[in-house]
């Protein structure tokens, strides 16, 4: 009987602190990470830059030869397609739009799921996105689902953006992120809900640190040995 790596998942919409919580927690483990929207972010980027359309089939094959990998680097992570960093290109507004569309393709999903799951590796995996504990990772050991309103995500999205030297006018974000959270709760395959035994946490008035310790309670108690290892 094959032995499969354990997994934690993290899903929710945009700007609910998903990634910084993922990065966290990977950290403290000291596990694998995976933020699938940068898989999307990836294919979108070549779109973009090729001037592919979205609905052209010759995607399906690019999905498919897609190398795409995560380096750690201190406490932080570079991401790498076909061997080029990209963690600078993929943060504009017009990469997520893209991102988002593709998402919505069933051909495309079902082509970049089995690059999502190559991440389970021993010792662990800690993954965030939308359909991670729903479909790509359905017997994750721990699941959890962060959601916070979308002032407040938008708020967080546009302090992200400025750190990074960004800036962007926030009305304008503010629709392109309803949008795009009607997209995800909408969509047909993977919807963006929360799985059945998912940990709901609100992160609307809470800070990263008290997210990052709520997840952590529960992580320890499923996980000790991993944390006496790690921590």
């Amino acid at each position: 009987m094959k032995i499969y790596a354990p997994v934690i998942t993290i899903d929710g919409p945009s700007g609910a602190g998903k990634s910084v919580i993922c990065k966290a927690i990977a950290n403290k483990l000291n596990w694998f990470f995976l933020e699938s929207g940068i898989i999307y972010r990836a294919l979108a980027l070549i779109v973009i830059e090729n001037n592919i359309s979205i609905l052209d089939l010759d995607l399906i094959s690019i999905s498919k030869n897609l190398k795409f990998k995560i380096l750690k680097k201190e406490n932080d992570f570079l991401f790498f397609s076909n061997g080029k960093n990209i963690s600078k290109k993929i943060i504009f507004q017009q990469v997520s739009d893209i991102a988002s569309q593709l998402a919505m393709l069933p051909h495309i999903r079902n082509a970049l799921l089995k690059k999502q799951r190559m991440f389970q590796k021993f010792p662990g995996l800690v993954a965030n996105g939308r359909d991670m504990g729903t479909v790509v990772f359905p017997n994750a050991g721990i699941k959890f689902f962060l959601k916070a309103d979308l002032i407040s995500r938008v708020n967080r999205r546009m302090l992200e953006l400025k750190k990074k030297g960004l800036l962007i006018d926030t009305n304008k974000l503010f629709i392109e992120m309803k949008k795009r959270d009607h997209r995800d709760y909408t969509r047909t395959i993977s919807p963006l809900i929360p799985a059945k035994n998912a940990i709901i946490i609100d992160s609307t008035n809470m800070s990263i640190k008290e997210v990052l310790t709520l997840c952590m309670y529960y992580i320890s108690k499923k996980y000790k040995k991993e944390l006496k290892k790690n921590i």
